[in-house]
C-alpha cells in the first residue's frame, strides 16, 4: 500500500514539447509501486497549455479548479471544447488532445492513466477480446 497527501508533493515544471506555464505533481507511478496506473496533478497558469498529444494510453481527467479549453481532432478537423471545475473527461487511446487555460486564474486537474504495459499488442488483443488468456 502507498499513501501520499497531495499537498506533500511539490510541483515540478513540465516543459515537454511545447508545454508552457505548466507544473505537475506525480502522485502515483512505478516509483510508488504501481505497475498499471499513474496519477498526476497538473496546474496551468493563465495562458498555459499542455503539449498537443496523441498516445496509446487512455486518460481520465477531473478538473478540480478553474476553466479552460480542450483541443481535440475529429476526422482531421480541430475542435475546442469548454471545460470547467467539476468536469470529468475520458480521453480514448490515440485521441489527440491539448489542455489550454483560457481563464483568468489557474486551471488544475487530476490525470489518471494506464501504464504503457497495458498497451502492448498481446495485452491489447486480450482486452479487446481477440485472444483468450
Amino acid at each position: 500500500m502507498y499513501i501520499v497527501n497531495i499537498e506533500a508533493v511539490e510541483f515540478k515544471e513540465y516543459l515537454e514539447r511545447g508545454a508552457r506555464g505548466v507544473k505537475r505533481k506525480t502522485l502515483v507511478d512505478d516509483s510508488s509501486g504501481s505497475k498499471r496506473f499513474y496519477l498526476r496533478y497538473y496546474r496551468l497558469e493563465p495562458g498555459g497549455q499542455t503539449p498537443f498529444d496523441i498516445h496509446d494510453y487512455e486518460h481520465i481527467v477531473v478538473i478540480t479548479k478553474g476553466r479552460g479549453s480542450l483541443l481535440t481532432m475529429s476526422n482531421g478537423v480541430p475542435s475546442m471544447k469548454s471545460i470547467k471545475e467539476g468536469d470529468v473527461i475520458f480521453i480514448a487511446s490515440r485521441e489527440p488532445h491539448q489542455f489550454i487555460n483560457t481563464g483568468g486564474s489557474e486551471l488544475e486537474f487530476l490525470c489518471f492513466r494506464g501504464a504503457e504495459i497495458l498497451y502492448r499488442e498481446d495485452i491489447k488483443r486480450i482486452i479487446e477480446g481477440g485472444d483468450k488468456a
